[in-house]
């Protein structure tokens, strides 16, 4: 079998800053624990005035596993269940969180959340990444 080589030439869909059609996310790390903000542009909406739940699912999974891959090494996600609690509004700042939970061997546990500025949950995750 082929090994997976992970290469990263800054295009990376969520934090990617030279990919102008991305989310262009910038994480702040400390130790476990990764944050960001992010404020949805009409661009990545569903419904009028809602972020598409896709858009929601990547922060999550970005918080996630380039966490786990920041911590351990390269990552790719294994497993990731996601709970929407609330629509994010367009124009609304997000604060997303990541924060791992376990590490066995080459498998990481992860958690991640969305909250408004006023501390309303929009959205959580739980996930699993296999470092590479």
């Amino acid at each position: 079998m082929k090994t997976l080589e992970l290469i990263d030439d800054n295009c990376c869909f969520a934090c990617g800053l030279e990919n102008p059609d991305g989310l262009r996310l910038e994480w702040k790390i400390e130790g476990l624990v990764t944050t960001t903000q992010f404020t949805p542009q009409k661009k990545y909406q569903g419904w009028v005035g809602i972020v598409h739940g896709g858009i929601l699912a990547t922060l999550l999974d970005e918080a996630m596993t380039r966490l786990a891959g920041k911590v351990y090494g390269k990552a790719v996600t294994a497993e990731m269940t996601v709970r929407y609690v609330a629509p994010a509004q367009i124009g609304e700042v997000l604060f997303v969180r990541g924060e791992i939970v376990k590490q066995m061997r080459r498998l990481i546990e992860m958690k991640a959340s969305i909250q408004t500025e006023d501390g309303k949950v929009i959205a959580h995750s739980t996930g699993k990444a296999l470092i590479i």
